[in-house]
């Protein structure tokens, strides 16, 4: 391996692998690669890159560094990968066998796991060896074991009522002396008991959130980030909402109960959680002082309306055609817009009107002028896919036309070869050539035949790639060439293109797109 090729050094810890000692530790990772790299010739005068995801699991591929280096692998930057070993690189039965088998090779990128003994330059050396898929397998089963192992720990620990969420309830605080534990919050708890006292006496939580936010309290994500110091929250949630009332009011903790398994993963290695049935959640009563009593709860529980949320029966998933398939956003506060009752559809800031919204957007802006601004903006993105389909098609056509000229002229010559060889027979067979004469020329010709082959299939694969290339998988690119004619308003292309709209006047409308990565190629702003 020559000075011009990159060998990436791949380590990776997670909370767990620590407890084992500095062998699984990123240093002690480091310096065993790199004593390995010394001991080889053919990489120790590469140029080395370094990828390191501390405190990461290896279930999944949704580690930062692990992305970027990937990312390189497939642009042609990076020819060799080491690991400490197999499970660095993921614990993942399925996923990590793909890449080592398939993905790797095809890419022609070498990887080396030291401690496995593999290394996919060495002559017989196999990814589909018994004992490489029994690897795989022990760090998948691994993963699993531990997993039973950490919800049989923490079911216990739910049982015996300890509070294991990383933040607080709104209106208490952590115990100094006893993390698992919760203590009644001097400036929050006051809240708490304000607004479950407000409905108990009949008003509505509209009304609650009103009050609150005329006399200024803070939300609870505002409190908590001002009390632990976060200033990305800082512009998060500081208006007071029904809908935040209402979720409060229905809080049980605020009873002295601590609640456990109200949300759980889709699956091992998944950061995606859903709600799980209340008769599923773990309730453990008389674990901290109660802001209010039981009764207290269940009566301001009756006292707020339920919620009521209009889906259509018949097809719930289709947008009205009356308003935007995307969230409307206000650019003061942040909150979503709503849509007026009148004939004329338009979009307004419900929270205009509060003291701590004065910067708020107060007029309305019509549905019909959202959408023209819409395809506006989406007409020179469109423009720019269709020019750059029809540039692709040309450079393709030429490219593919002299692919297959060299495929032509290669097969050719094999086929030349292949009836040398017969005639070699008959020049042996008629004694003009001795045996030894024989068997070496035919070597010859099998090993140049051999190399023909392989220049074949190497062409017909690029020719493959680069017919793929002009039909871009960007769901953008699926949304813009589906379309027939002139460019058109449609939700399903909204939908496809659009993340968000936020709107600060009639004359200042921002678009959030979904693929910001694919306007800057295009060099769209």
């Amino acid at each position: 391996m020559n000075s011009g090729n990159v060998v990436a050094k791949y380590l990776r810890i997670s909370d767990d692998d620590g407890r084992y000692g500095d062998s699984q530790s990123i240093s002690g990772q480091r310096d065993l690669i790199d004593g390995f790299l010394r001991a080889h010739p053919e990489l120790k005068n590469a140029r080395v890159m370094e990828f390191s995801d501390d405190g990461y699991s290896g279930t999944n591929f949704d580690r930062p560094e692990v992305t970027e280096l990937l990312k390189l692998v497939r642009s042609g930057k990076v020819h060799c990968i080491v690991v400490k070993d197999f499970s660095r690189l993921g614990r993942n039965y399925i996923e990590v066998g793909d890449y080592i088998e398939q993905i790797f090779p095809f890419l022609r990128v070498r990887f080396i796991s030291i401690n496995d003994g593999y290394d996919s330059a060495v002559q017989g050396c196999s990814a589909g060896d018994v004992s490489v898929a029994f690897k795989h397998l022990c760090n998948d089963y691994y993963c699993k074991d531990l997993s039973q192992k950490v919800k049989s720990g923490l079911k216990t620990a739910r049982e015996t009522g300890k509070y294991l969420s990383g933040y607080e309830v709104y209106g208490y605080k952590k115990s100094a002396e006893d993390k698992y534990r919760l203590l009644l919050d001097e400036t929050s708890a006051p809240v708490v008991r304000r607004i479950f006292d407000m409905a108990l006496s009949g008003e509505k939580p509209p009304q609650i959130a009103a009050k609150l936010n005329l006399d200024g309290i803070p939300t609870p994500m505002e409190y908590l980030s001002e009390k632990r110091g976060i200033r990305t929250w800082s512009d998060l949630k500081k208006i007071w909402t029904g809908t935040e009332i209402t979720r409060l009011i229905r809080d049980i903790r605020y009873t002295g109960a601590v609640t456990h398994g109200m949300y759980t993963v889709d699956y091992l290695g998944s950061r995606r959680s859903h709600k799980t049935p209340m008769s599923e959640w773990v309730v453990t009563d008389g674990q901290h002082e109660p802001i209010v009593s039981k009764e207290e709860f269940e009566k301001a529980g009756l006292c707020i309306r339920k919620i009521k949320t209009s889906v259509s029966k018949t097809n719930p998933r289709v947008p009205s055609p009356y308003s935007l398939p995307v969230t409307v956003r206000c650019g003061s506060c942040g909150h979503a817009m709503v849509k007026n009752g009148a004939k004329v559809m338009a979009y307004y800031c419900r929270y205009r009107n509060m003291p701590s919204c004065d910067s708020c957007f107060t007029g309305k802006i019509e549905v019909e002028a959202l959408k023209s601004i819409l395809l506006a903006s989406i007409q020179p993105l469109w423009d720019a896919v269709m020019e750059q389909k029809k540039a692709a098609s040309v450079k393709t056509a030429s490219s593919s036309v002299d692919t297959l000229k060299q495929i032509g002229v290669l097969q050719k010559e094999s086929d030349r070869l292949k009836k040398g060889k017969l005639t070699l027979y008959n020049r042996y067979g008629d004694g003009e050539i001795s045996r030894e004469e024989y068997i070496n020329q035919r070597k010859s010709a099998d090993e140049r035949i051999q190399e023909l082959l392989a220049e074949i299939q190497s062409l017909e694969q690029l020719s493959v790639r680069n017919d793929t290339s002009t039909n871009p998988t960007h769901p953008a690119f699926d949304a813009l060439q589906n379309i027939s004619g002139p460019l058109r308003y449609s939700n399903e292309l909204i939908e496809a293109l659009v993340e968000h709209v936020v709107v600060y006047d009639e004359s200042r409308v921002e678009i959030k797109w979904k693929f910001p990565d694919m306007l800057a190629a295009l060099k769209i702003q």
